[in-house]
């Protein structure tokens, strides 16, 4: 009878190291499946083919199953998140990457949808926290209270509007103008040339003035006017960084922690399979969260790997709690 195998010895030919580098060269580093089987055998001399590349990212997909969901729990119970969602490609269907970026770790979830169903499967059906989005109507449910508006997407909306010939061109620059004085105003506090009193003091003589103009813009049936409208309920939620301290006006913190997957979607064409994006999921979250948290990524692979063979709990990816 052949003895049973022990925890600490890999099922297979190839150990949690070997595993955790192909995952963090693909998950973090964006090297394709196929350099990935070149650069092994080149510089570390070991043969691997394509089918165990693809099949060994799986057992580091599954062992990251318990920090995805650590995770969630985290970003469910923060008191304020950055959340954004870009396109991506799992063979013929197109479903929705979402990031959420909140106080300690960030999380990214493939779904297929951009409504409010995903953003309550991203952030909690009950979540109670403040939110930054842009203006995609899937958080137009949220309370404007809990809110913040992207100013950088308001200034984008308003640029493409003031350039764009017709009647609404000399509102549409009215309003532009005091946008971007939000964001210099916003700039100054944060370099502390001015005061916080100071900067919410200017901010909201620059709200008086917009609202005047948005208020007769949504009279206008024309471009300008539905976005007016479009505003006119959620005026609330541009100002929630005037009341609350430590939300910024702008959504930077979610577009930036999106961009690697941009590149990894650009780079590699997507994911074929649910797997697969099972795979990008987990790794972009437990990736940018190591970050977050100022952990090596690749220490963190080799344990979680070791621990999923041996049938033990993955090892927790957040090395400080949310605070009450």
């Amino acid at each position: 009878m052949p003895a049973e195998r022990p925890d600490e010895v890999p099922p297979g030919a190839f150990g949690p190291r070997v595993i955790a580098l192909i995952a963090l060269l693909h998950g973090r580093y964006r090297i394709s499946n196929r350099e990935l089987v070149v650069l092994l055998e080149m510089v570390w001399l070991l043969p691997i083919s394509l089918g165990s590349v693809a099949e060994l990212q799986q057992t580091a997909s599954a062992a990251l199953e318990g920090a995805q969901d650590e995770v969630q729990a985290a970003i469910t119970a923060d008191a304020h998140v950055n959340a954004d969602e870009t396109s991506w490609r799992e063979g013929r269907r197109k479903p929705w990457l979402w990031v959420a970026v909140g106080s300690l770790a960030t999380l990214f979830l493939l779904q297929y949808g951009r409504g409010k169903k995903q953003r309550q499967t991203l952030l909690g059906e009950g979540y109670a926290g403040r939110v930054t989005s842009d203006r995609l109507s899937a958080y137009n449910s949220l309370d404007p209270t809990r809110r913040q508006l992207c100013w950088a997407h308001i200034v984008r909306n308003l640029r493409g509007r003031a350039e764009a010939r017709g009647p609404w061109q000399a509102d549409a620059s009215a309003l532009l103008a005091l946008a971007e004085e939000v964001l210099v105003i916003w700039a100054l506090y944060r370099e502390g040339s001015i005061s916080r009193s100071l900067m919410k003091g200017m901010s909201q003589a620059i709200a008086a003035a917009m609202w005047e103009l948005v208020e007769q813009g949504q009279q206008q049936s024309n471009t300008l006017g539905s976005w007016c409208a479009d505003l006119v309920p959620r005026w609330k939620a541009l100002w929630t960084f005037l009341d609350v301290e430590g939300i910024e006006p702008t959504n930077n913190a979610a577009e930036r922690a999106l961009r690697p997957a941009v590149l990894w979607r650009r780079g590699c064409y997507g994911t074929q399979s649910e797997g697969g994006s099972r795979f990008v999921e987990r790794m972009l979250t437990v990736s940018a969260t190591c970050q977050q948290q100022k952990r090596p990524l690749l220490p963190y692979l080799v344990e979680a790997i070791t621990a999923f063979w041996a049938g033990q709990p993955a090892p927790k990816v957040l090395l400080s709690n949310l605070t009450p």
